[in-house]
């Protein structure tokens, strides 16, 4: 028998491997982070926006059904929406469900060119002009528009 030599190749990554994996990984997330934290704040908005038509379905649904005006009111100031009923030959209200605060859900806040959307027994709204809500968070903001007939418009 005779002598054999056995070649072993080193196994593993060399140093230059490394580095350009690193590079690439550190590039990717780069572009990554921007796109992932635009996303959040832009769901965000569309949630808000969703929670305020849920409110302006459940005011109009109210009114039908109850046979009363109802109001969705818009606090732009505390970034809350609530509806409430008219009790009738009364300036007493209801509540009708519960006060959402738009801010601590969601993290955004609004503006708008009314603080309330009146609808009449009929479930038709009452108001003269139209009313635009500009939800807005970081920078990004969507607008809902409720026209004066009360029919909502994204």
């Amino acid at each position: 028998m005779g002598n054999h030599e056995v070649h072993t190749r080193a196994r593993g990554f060399s140093a230059i491997e490394i580095v350009i994996v690193m590079v690439m990984a550190g590039l990717l997330t780069a572009v990554a982070v921007p796109f992932i934290r635009n996303s959040t704040v832009k769901s965000s908005i569309t949630g808000a926006m969703s929670a305020i038509a849920s409110y302006h379905g459940m005011a109009r649904n109210a009114s039908i059904e109850r046979g009363r005006s109802a109001v969705l009111v818009l606090n732009a100031a505390s970034a809350s929406v609530l509806v409430v009923l008219r009790r009738s030959g009364s300036t007493a209200v209801d509540t009708v469900g519960r006060v959402e605060d738009l801010d601590s859900r969601f993290g955004v806040s609004f503006t708008t060119t009314a603080d309330s959307v009146i609808f009449s027994p009929r479930g038709m709204g009452t108001a003269a002009s139209s009313t635009t809500v500009i939800v807005s968070r970081r920078g990004f903001a969507d607008t809902l528009v409720i026209a004066a007939a009360g029919r909502l418009l994204r």
